[in-house]
């Protein structure tokens, strides 16, 4: 159902910044995360990034190894 009496109004007087909460800045909360939060979960990433990085890697030296056995096979031809 659909009301057709509905007048917008006009707000004399307001204006954008009345209603505006100050809040942290982003470089309050990034420096809130690494002295308080950062800390206790580094050794965990840490980690977890080497584990990323050693997953990624084996398939790259598989893949040179493989390249290598290609271009050597097909030099003496």
């Amino acid at each position: 159902m659909t009301d057709y009496n509905y007048h917008s109004t006009a707000l004399e007087g307001f204006n954008t910044n009345c209603g505006r909460v100050s809040g942290p800045s982003l470089w309050e909360i990034s420096r809130s995360y690494f002295k308080n939060e950062a800390r206790h979960e580094f050794l965990g990433e840490a980690a977890l990034f080497a584990v990323v990085i050693f997953t990624a890697f084996l398939p790259l030296i598989s893949n040179a190894h493989t390249l290598v056995e290609f271009v050597r096979a097909i030099s003496n031809y």
